[in-house]
């Protein structure tokens, strides 16, 4: 059913295109007897051919209409069209996530994070009431001019009777979300499957990439059932590592590692933000108080309006320092002028000066202190004055008399280098136990590890992961099939059956000898099973 804007269907009038998903298109239309405006969405496929879908929704509906929580876009009513099941929404005007996303790259953590806390808060609500999303992803978020997200489409994410990811009840954008369980075709995945992808959201709303990627479905199937992802500290460095591991418990392929409950995650990323709202506060903090203090200090005239003391107390410093400077700098200059003095008179008195000066010098000949560690030259040195004196005469009296003093400090130096000689063979011993210690880590050298090695193992276990999925979906197929058939009397082809059989066969035998560590007959068991798989896939058509 393709409508146009102006065009009714019933009491609703279309009065514009909102778009178009994997269930259906959406339409703002508005009630033409009340006058309030709603978003409806026309879901597909044509049910008249297909009664038992057509029930499920409307089972699913009733329960979802039930649901009254501010984070939940509200489900009005369902009514039938032409064989068209139509929901009637809470028109909810606003912007996606996935379009912040595409606007504006990575959201802040603040930000992100309190826009995940709101979608935990509706989920929370639902699980408790057995409603499970399904759908979870940026694209089903819608932010408010107000700040409120709405979680949208809630319960009609997948059909549990369509296996086909490409087909009606999952879009192709909605498997880069999809939990491990999900994939596998779980046919009732509980809560902790729209945990999973809220932590998918989450890892791209930080970073702006998608953990799990790939260039194709199968590609894609294969990273969230066996890819391990990069964590977003890697991506971004700025973000806390208390956000990075709470993403990662998110993500856990088992649902038994992922956070149990929507209540846990959302407790946990209230930790989270509490470390995360003084960062963006004091930024604000600091620049408002360099602002105030900057717009202080550059006016004259606003000291003595507003702070009389503190205009009081700087006029008198401007005067006092500038005395002080200019007493500073008559000081100084005195004080030059008496060195300058001092230093040229000795040069006006020669014959006097050189008697005169030299009593200064023995004034503070304190020279004699080397008396005590050299006993040993003690007759030379009652002489130091006399030197002492000639050395500021003239530089020649005093070159003989250092050698008579260089002798007394070599007799006292090999005194005391006779004292530390003792203790040099007490050394020698310290590097003996070093080749013991080196010899003690040979002997664990000779281990050799036995058996496949763990990349090995890795390796096989991912390839049964990924021909196992494609098996499980092999076999819900014919199964449905078989099903289909044997009400019309038939029976499904017996080279199909062979098959079939043989796939199984050849699958079992690779999970046992992998679980006993052969992993060359493995591979061999998954070679001859993927032949079959092919053959079957054709038939099938997938």
């Amino acid at each position: 059913m393709n409508l146009e804007i102006g065009s009714t269907v019933g009491d609703y009038e279309v009065v514009g295109i909102l778009g178009a998903g994997g269930m259906g298109q959406v339409y703002k239309v508005r009630n033409v007897i009340s006058d309030r405006v709603e978003a409806m969405k026309v879901l597909l496929p044509d049910l008249a051919n297909q009664p038992e879908l057509a029930d499920r929704f409307l089972r699913e509906i009733k329960v979802q209409a039930s649901l009254e929580h501010p984070n939940i876009a509200s489900l009005h009513t369902a009514v039938r069209v032409d064989n068209q099941l139509l929901m009637l929404m809470e028109f909810v005007e606003g912007v996606t996530l996935d379009q912040m996303l595409k606007q504006r790259g990575p959201l802040p953590a603040a930000e992100a994070v309190d826009y995940i806390m709101q979608v935990l808060s509706a989920l929370e609500y639902a699980h408790a009431r057995g409603v499970v999303h399904r759908d979870i992803k940026p694209g089903n978020m819608m932010l408010t001019p107000g700040g409120l997200v709405k979680l949208m489409d809630f319960g009609i994410a997948r059909s549990t009777t369509d296996n086909k990811l490409t087909q009606t009840g999952t879009g192709v954008g909605s498997l880069y979300y999809m939990s491990p369980e999900q994939i596998q075709g779980v046919t009732a995945p509980d809560g902790r499957s729209d945990l999973y992808s809220v932590g998918v959201s989450l890892y791209e709303l930080v970073t702006g990439k998608r953990p799990f990627d790939g260039d194709s479905q199968f590609a894609i199937m294969s990273a969230h059932l066996a890819g391990t992802p990069v964590p977003p500290v890697t991506v971004d460095p700025r973000l806390p590592k208390m956000l990075n591991d709470v993403i990662l418990m998110s993500v856990a392929k088992d649902a038994g590692a992922r956070f149990q409950t929507a209540g846990a995650l959302r407790n946990a990323l209230s930790n989270v933000a509490a470390g995360l709202q003084p960062t963006a506060v004091l930024p604000t903090a600091a620049a408002a108080a360099a602002a105030r203090s900057a717009a202080a200090v550059p006016p004259v005239g606003q000291p003595s309006k507003t702070a009389p003391q503190p205009g009081k107390a700087v006029a008198p410093r401007q005067p006092v320092s500038h005395r002080g400077a200019w007493m500073g700098l008559g000081a100084v200059v005195a004080v030059l002028a008496i060195v300058a003095v001092i230093a040229l008179a000795p040069w006006k008195k020669t014959g006097a000066s050189p008697a005169k000066a030299e009593a200064p010098v023995t004034q503070p000949a304190p020279q004699p202190a080397p008396q005590p560690p050299a006993p040993v030259a003690a007759q030379p040195e009652p002489q130091p004055p006399p030197p002492a004196a000639a050395a500021v005469a003239t530089s020649v009296n005093a070159s003989p008399r250092v050698p008579s003093r260089t002798p007394g400090v070599a007799k006292a130096i090999p005194a005391v280098s006779q004292q530390p000689a003792a203790q040099v063979p007490v050394a020698p011993p310290q590097p003996a136990p070093q080749p013991a210690i080196q010899q003690q880590p040979a002997p664990q050298q000779p281990a050799a590890p036995v058996g496949p090695s763990r990349a090995e193992l890795q390796e096989v276990r991912e390839s049964m992961a990924l021909i196992g999925v494609r098996a499980s979906g092999i076999r819900t197929s014919l199964q449905s099939l078989q099903n289909s058939q044997g009400r019309k009397g038939m029976n499904l082809r017996g080279d199909m059956q062979a098959a079939a059989n043989l796939m199984n066969t050849y699958l079992d035998g690779a999970e046992a000898a992998l679980n006993a560590g052969d992993v060359a007959q493995a591979r061999s068991f998954l070679d001859k099973a993927e032949p079959q798989v092919q053959k079957l896939e054709k038939f099938l058509n997938r």
